[in-house]
């Protein structure tokens, strides 16, 4: 069965390319992106530091390419964390791509960048919060939930909240709403009674 790049039909379709970093000549798997970039690499590193990639031992035709849904710049970080080698810093990512590699990290279970890219959404918080708590939402980081909370809600509505967290963190962020609209409620008398007695 041919490529879909070889497909001369398929004009929006790039040529494939062969990752610099992953290119072992011992290599024993290939993996291609979903913009065709090919890695190279070692079926004993994607079992022992990953926890969704099959056992090195399971037998794969050595022509075969496994394909995979993720663009090639954020396999190509997400292998960096799979080797033993010094890892790629996230300093300059954007919040998306870095959304998209925590949410890949999840995905194959790679833990050591899972806590690197968690770390990292922490200094976006501020600018984008409703990104960040549908991230933890969706991944169960609760302690990002717990941090995000105070920023978001005095401005967002409850009813929006149904939809996107679970049960187990929606309940807590009720209780936290009420808790500041009680006690915003009750500052508000406080200042009425204040103002009662000067006059």
């Amino acid at each position: 069965m041919a490529d879909a790049a070889e497909n001369t039909g398929a004009k929006d379709v790039q040529p494939i390319r062969q990752s610099e970093i992953f290119n072992a000549a011992d290599a024993d798997v290939v993996i291609r992106s979903c913009d065709n970039v090919e890695f190279r690499l070692h079926k004993k590193n994607l079992e022992f530091l990953s926890g969704s990639f099959p056992p090195a031992d399971t037998e794969v035709n050595p022509n075969e390419i496994v394909r995979l849904s993720e663009s090639g710049e954020t396999l190509e970080i997400l292998f960096q964390f799979m080797y033993p080698r010094r890892f790629p810093s996230l300093d300059n990512m954007k919040i998306d791509p870095l959304i998209e590699l925590a949410g890949t990290a999840e995905k194959y279970e790679i833990f050591a960048l899972i806590h690197v890219c968690e770390l990292h959404l922490r200094s976006f918080m501020q600018q984008y919060p409703g990104k960040i708590l549908k991230f933890a939402a969706q991944y169960d980081h609760r302690e990002l939930v717990k941090e995000v909370a105070p920023i978001l809600v005095p401005s967002l509505p409850l009813s929006e909240l149904s939809d996107l967290l679970p049960a187990h963190l929606y309940k807590p962020w009720v209780s936290r709403s009420c808790s500041k609209y009680n006690k915003s409620s009750t500052q508000v008398s406080d200042s009425r009674v204040s103002i009662e007695n000067i006059g």
